[in-house]
């Protein structure tokens, strides 16, 4: 019964230990999966709009992409782990695609699948 006693409080803290190195929940009900970024906010301020996100692990920079204007795509690369639009249009979708990548020194970067998120400004 000790050792049982003793698994269960090992799990609860190992578990608590992870969400704490990933800032907690904070209200979040957005489940992330542990191999691609995550998108931890997405709002407009002002003539703005600012999309936020962060991987569960480290990245060392992240892929983003979007709709270019004048059509096509535009990709970028990011280190900052936060993207933003401005002079945006109102009633407008804005999306990115964003992966993160680890850079290797004599080999090409190695990604993690594409995850996206979108909002309509007001």
């Amino acid at each position: 019964m000790k050792t049982l006693k003793l698994a269960a409080l090992a799990f609860v803290v190992l578990a608590g230990s992870a969400l704490a190195q990933r800032g907690g929940f904070q209200n979040d009900t957005q489940s992330c999966a542990a191999d691609r970024p995550c998108f931890n906010g997405a709002y407009q301020s002002g003539d703005r709009v600012i999309f936020k996100f962060t991987g569960i692990c480290c990245w060392d920079f992240f892929n983003v992409r979007y709709a270019a204007v004048g059509g096509g795509e535009k990709q970028v690369e990011n280190r900052s782990g936060s993207y933003s639009f401005t002079n945006i249009r109102p009633r407008r979708v804005y999306t990115i695609s964003v992966q993160g990548c680890n850079s290797h020194t004599f080999a090409r970067s190695t990604c993690s699948p594409w995850v996206q998120q979108s909002i309509t400004t007001r």
